[in-house]
C-alpha cells in the first residue's frame, strides 16, 4: 500500500517542495485524483469490480457533495457497496476523515480504508469481513470536508507567495469581511479568519465561541492557548461544509458514523468520545448502547507507546459539535476519535502507517456493528429491525415514528422509517418496549422484544388506518380585530381566514390552541370520534402581572436554582434539555400583593 500511495505523490512533489509535511499525507489535489482515478477503475462497470466473482455489481461511487465557504473547492463522499450505483434498504456507516484542517491523520486512515475495500485479493486474512461489509451495507466516506484548510496546511502558491500554516485549525471564511485571508503563522491559534466546523452544527451552537473570543487552555497542559480557534460561525450551518455534512446525514439515514480528529494540545489524545455525559452526569438517553461501543472501539485502538488503549468518555460540553447533532436530529450514533499524541503530524513514515494500522481494528468494528454481521471476531449484532407497512394496502410507510421506551427523550429528534419503511436501531442485552406511531393511524405497542447477539430477526409492523371525521369550528371575534388568527391542533397550525373552518381528521384526542395578537388565548382537549361542531368566542386580554425577569428581585425562590437570563426566567442554569427529571419539586413564588406559585413536578 505504501507503494501504491507513493507513486500518487511524486507527481506533485516538485510543485509542493516547500511544504514541510511527509509527501505520505495527501494534499487536497491528491484526494481529487485519487478519487477520481477510483472512480474510472471501479465506479463504471460490474465488470470491472475487484469483487466481480461475488456478483458485486459496481462496489464504488463518487459525489461531489459540497463546495468550500471562501474558495469553492469541491468535497466528495465516495459509496462502498455490493451495487453501489442502486439505492438499496441497506444499513449505512459514514466515516469522516478530516474536519479540521491540522488534523490530518484521519485522512491517512480513511485513504487506507477505502485502498482496502478496492483491492481486497491484497488482503486475504480481512477478505472476509471486507465482503461481509460490502454485501450486508453501505460505507460512506467523505476524506475532507475541510479542502481550504486542508491546503493551507500543506500549503500553495498565491501570486508568487507561498502561503502555508501547519498549525490552521479553521476553514477560510473571511469573518472579519475585509478580503484578506487573515491567519498568524507563528504557532496556535490568533487566526482572525475561518470558522471551526466542530462547532457550527445547529444544535448547543449557542454555546460556542464567539468571534475573537479567547482561549482558557486545558488543564493537562495550561502552556497550550489557542485564541480564535474555536469561533462558531455567524450562524448555525452557516459554512457550506457542515451544511453539505448536514444534508448529506438527512438524506441518507446512516446507522453509525466515525469522525477522525488529533488533538494537537494532547489534552485529549488518544480518545473515543460520544454523545453524551454533559457535566460528567447528564447521559444521552441511548447511552446504554453508545457507551459500551465506545468502550470497544478504544479497547480495539492501541496506544502509540504500546502500553494501553485508547481512552473512552461521553463528551462533556455541548457546543455545537458534530457528534451530538448527528445522534440528536438523526439517530446516527457517531464517534469522534481522537487519532494519535499531540505529535499530531509526524513525518516519520513507520510511525503514520502505524498509527493508520492501529486505528483499523476500531473502524472495522464500527462497520460490522452496523451492517448486522459478526464475522471474524465481531460485535454481537444486539438490535431491532423492520418494516412498517398500511395494514389495507401492504405499502411502506415513510416516517413512523419508532419509539424505544427504554432509549427515548424529548431532546431527540423523532427516530423515522425510512422510503423503503425501514426502521433500525442498535440495542444491548435487555427487554425493550416499543411504540410505533404516526399521524393517521392507530398506535401500535410491542412489548417485551428481547434482542440476539447471533440473529436479527426482522420486527414487521402494519399499522391501521384511522377513521376520519370532519371538525367544524366556528369562531367568535372581538370588533375591529385585524390580526389573523392562528389555530392549532397537537402543534400543526391551521390559518383561519373566516369565521369558520373545516377540518377533515383522523379520529382521536387533540388539543387545541386558538391564538392572535392582543386575544386571550383559547386552551381546549377534543376528542374526535364523529363529527364535531365546536363553537369558540375570543377576547381580548387585560394585563394584569408584568414581570420582565430581568432579575429575581420580585420572587422568593423555595427550593431549585432557579435564574433569570435576559428576561427568561430557568429553573436550571446549565442542565440544557428538557428530560432531565429534577430530584424534587422545583418552587418559586411571587413576593407582590397576590399569591403566585410556579412550580416544576
Amino acid at each position: 500500500m505504501i507503494f501504491f500511495l507513493s507513486i500518487i505523490l511524486f507527481s506533485v512533489q516538485i510543485v509542493f517542495a516547500e511544504s514541510s509535511l511527509s509527501n505520505r499525507y495527501h494534499t487536497y489535489e491528491e484526494i481529487d485524483s485519487t478519487l477520481h482515478a477510483w472512480d474510472e477503475l471501479f465506479g463504471q462497470s460490474a465488470a470491472d469490480s475487484p469483487y466481480a466473482s461475488y456478483g458485486s455489481g459496481v462496489v464504488y461511487k463518487l459525489m461531489e457533495i459540497g463546495t468550500s465557504t471562501q474558495d469553492e473547492l469541491p468535497f466528495w463522499a465516495v459509496k462502498l457497496s455490493f451495487n453501489a450505483d442502486i439505492d438499496e434498504d441497506e444499513p449505512r456507516t459514514l466515516i469522516l476523515g478530516q474536519c479540521h484542517s491540522e488534523e490530518i491523520l484521519g485522512v491517512e486512515i480513511v485513504m487506507d480504508i477505502m485502498y482496502m475495500f478496492l483491492h481486497p485479493d491484497e488482503f486475504e486474512t480481512e477478505l472476509q469481513t471486507l465482503v461481509g461489509i460490502l454485501y450486508s451495507s453501505e460505507v460512506w466516506i467523505v476524506p475532507t470536508y475541510n479542502p481550504e484548510g486542508l491546503s493551507v496546511v500543506h500549503g500553495y502558491e498565491e501570486a508568487g507567495e507561498w502561503i502555508q500554516d501547519v498549525s490552521y485549525r479553521k476553514n477560510k471564511m473571511d469573518a472579519n469581511h475585509n478580503g484578506i485571508f487573515d491567519f498568524d503563522i507563528n504557532g496556535y491559534g490568533n487566526d482572525i479568519d475561518g470558522v471551526d466546523l466542530n462547532r457550527n452544527y445547529g444544535f448547543n451552537w449557542i454555546f460556542g465561541d464567539e468571534f475573537l473570543e479567547t482561549d482558557s487552555g486545558c488543564s493537562s497542559n495550561p502552556s497550550y492557548v489557542s485564541n480564535y480557534d474555536y469561533y462558531r460561525g455567524e450562524a448555525p450551518f452557516s459554512e457550506n461544509e457542515t451544511s453539505a455534512i448536514r444534508d448529506l446525514a438527512l438524506e441518507h439515514d446512516f446507522t453509525l458514523s466515525i469522525a477522525y480528529h488529533s488533538s494537537r494540545s494532547g489534552c485529549v489524545a488518544e480518545r473515543v468520545i460520544y454523545p453524551w455525559a454533559w457535566g460528567g452526569a447528564k447521559t444521552s438517553p441511548d447511552y446504554s448502547v453508545i457507551q459500551p461501543l465506545g468502550q470497544k472501539i478504544a479497547e480495539l485502538t492501541s496506544s502509540e507507546s504500546g502500553s494501553g488503549n485508547y481512552h473512552f468518555a461521553g463528551s462533556s460540553s455541548p457546543k455545537g459539535n458534530a457528534h451530538d447533532w448527528f445522534y440528536k436530529e438523526t439517530g446516527c450514533i457517531q464517534y469522534l476519535i481522537e487519532v494519535g499524541t499531540s505529535n499530531m503530524q509526524p513525518n516519520d513514515i513507520n510511525l503514520i502507517e502505524d498509527t493508520i494500522e492501529r486505528n483499523l481494528p476500531g473502524a472495522f468494528h464500527v462497520m460490522k456493528r452496523a451492517a448486522g454481521i459478526n464475522s471474524q471476531n465481531g460485535p454481537d449484532k444486539y438490535q431491532v429491525t423492520g418494516i412498517v407497512s398500511d395494514s389495507q394496502t401492504g405499502n411502506p410507510i415513510e416516517g413512523v415514528e419508532v419509539i424505544v421506551n427504554n432509549m427515548h427523550g424529548t431532546v431527540l429528534s423523532p427516530r423515522l422509517t425510512d422510503h423503503f419503511g425501514r426502521y433500525r436501531r442498535l440495542l444491548v442485552a435487555n427487554s425493550y418496549d416499543l411504540l410505533f406511531r404516526k399521524f393517521g393511524y392507530e398506535d401500535y405497542s410491542y412489548s417485551g422484544y428481547i434482542p440476539s447477539a447471533d440473529i436479527v430477526s426482522p420486527l414487521d409492523i402494519s399499522l391501521t388506518p384511522k377513521q376520519y371525521s370532519n371538525l367544524t369550528i366556528n369562531i367568535s371575534t372581538p370588533e375591529n380585530l385585524e390580526d389573523p388568527i392562528i389555530l392549532k391542533l397537537n402543534n400543526v397550525e391551521y390559518a383561519a381566514n373566516s369565521d369558520q373552518l373545516v377540518i377533515s381528521l383522523p379520529n382521536g384526542d387533540y388539543d387545541l390552541e386558538v391564538n392572535s395578537e392582543e386575544i386571550f388565548p383559547h386552551l381546549q382537549d377534543i376528542s374526535l370520534s364523529d363529527d364535531l361542531v365546536l363553537s369558540i368566542s375570543l377576547h381580548r386580554y387585560n394585563i394584569l402581572y408584568d414581570e420582565d425577569f430581568m432579575d429575581l428581585d420580585r420572587w422568593e425562590v423555595l427550593f431549585g436554582d432557579w435564574v433569570a437570563n435576559d428576561g427568561r426566567l430557568l429553573s436550571q442554569e446549565d442542565l440544557v434539555y428538557d428530560n432531565w427529571t429534577p430530584s424534587g419539586n422545583l418552587k418559586i413564588v411571587s413576593l407582590d400583593d397576590f399569591s403566585m406559585l410556579i412550580y416544576i413536578r
